[in-house]
């Protein structure tokens, strides 16, 4: 639920174009609700760094809109990270084909 609500944030209500980049892949909220680890993965046209930048300026904002959606009694800090799951996915990919193509020869 969290992820859908900041996704709708960061496309609808967030002003940077620079966010409109940006797919949120998953949210893990600590049990004690203070902390919630945000992962998205940045298109690939998108500078990841122009984007961490992004989403570092509009954590206020972003933060601000949750609250007032009253999704939570506390309000958890967020904290966006890339996700490396897909780099990952891409590498081993990347991998067994260079090493199909080595069998191949």
């Amino acid at each position: 639920m969290l992820r859908e609500r900041l996704a709708l944030i960061l496309l609808f209500k967030c002003a940077d174009p620079r966010l409109k980049e940006v797919t949120l892949t998953e949210v893990e909220i600590s049990p004690d609700l203070k902390q919630a680890k945000v992962f998205y993965v940045a298109r690939e046209n998108a500078d990841r760094d122009q984007v961490q930048i992004a989403l570092d300026k509009a954590q206020g904002f972003i933060k601000a809109e949750v609250a007032r959606e009253n999704l939570f009694r506390l309000m958890p800090e967020f904290f966006f990270l890339p996700d490396p799951g897909l780099d990952r996915a891409a590498r081993l990919e990347e991998l067994l084909r260079e090493a199909k193509e080595g069998r191949d020869v």
